[in-house]
């Protein structure tokens, strides 16, 4: 009888230490399954404050397409390039009205419209207003010691026929002009600070398909980037 209850006795001292260590096992689990999630979302959030600046110039695109349909605007053009950002391509004319008299780096006053209806897609943006409207992400930004740079570019180009004149001795300088002046109507239109603009001329060296279509050609291209940047350079 003594022998019955020592073996019950230790059956049940063996079940208490048996369950301590279950509960134990169960609490460190739980542990590691709130590490885990933590773990990724600090990461998920990191991931995400990282791509903040390439979601934006989605963004900035997306809304460029919805508004260029709403406007009704099917001689504009644009892309989504990846590494270059959102491109804006201005064709050499719209129907019977083209952008530049030949040898000229002056619009014509039948195309101005066109510009300024480009000038009026990027004032209904987040462009001018980044600032403000992501105040948030752009802190969290600074705290990672990084910062936004806004890029507007506008590249001129010309067709493959050569030019020299009293104005512009090669296509490079013509083309040069030219995006100088559709860059400055824009700035003037949107009132983007003059820091978000750069320009460059590439003459006939970046055909759209191939160097003997003149028209396709002469063009010229805005792309728009918002960059991450070291705060600290």
């Amino acid at each position: 009888m003594d022998s019955n209850k020592n073996q019950q006795l230790r059956s049940d001292i063996k079940y208490d230490r048996d369950a301590w260590m279950v509960t134990y096992g169960s609490l460190l689990t739980g542990v590691l399954a709130f590490f885990l999630l933590l773990v990724g979302r600090t990461t998920s959030e990191a991931e995400s404050l990282f791509k903040f600046t390439d979601n934006l110039t989605q963004r900035i695109g997306q809304q460029l397409s919805a508004l260029k349909n709403e406007a009704d605007y099917p001689w504009l053009y644009i892309e989504d390039t990846g590494n270059k950002g959102i491109k804006l391509l201005i064709p050499a004319s719209v129907g019977d009205r083209p952008s530049f008299a030949t040898g000229q780096a002056e619009l014509t006053e039948d195309f101005k419209p066109f510009i300024e209806g480009i000038g009026g897609l990027l004032l209904k943006t987040d462009l001018g207003q980044i600032d403000k409207l992501y105040q948030k992400q752009i802190e969290r930004l600074h705290y990672a010691g990084k910062d936004i740079e806004i890029s507007i570019k506008v590249e001129g180009h010309t067709d493959l026929r050569g030019i020299s004149t009293a104005n512009f001795r090669d296509n490079w300088e013509l083309s040069t002009a030219r995006a100088y002046t559709v860059m400055q109507l824009i700035q003037k239109i949107t009132k983007l600070p003059e820091n978000y603009f750069s320009l460059g001329g590439y003459a006939y060296f970046h055909p759209l398909k191939t160097l003997e279509n003149y028209d396709e050609n002469r063009r010229v291209e805005l792309y728009i980037k918002v960059n991450m940047v070291d705060k600290r350079q």
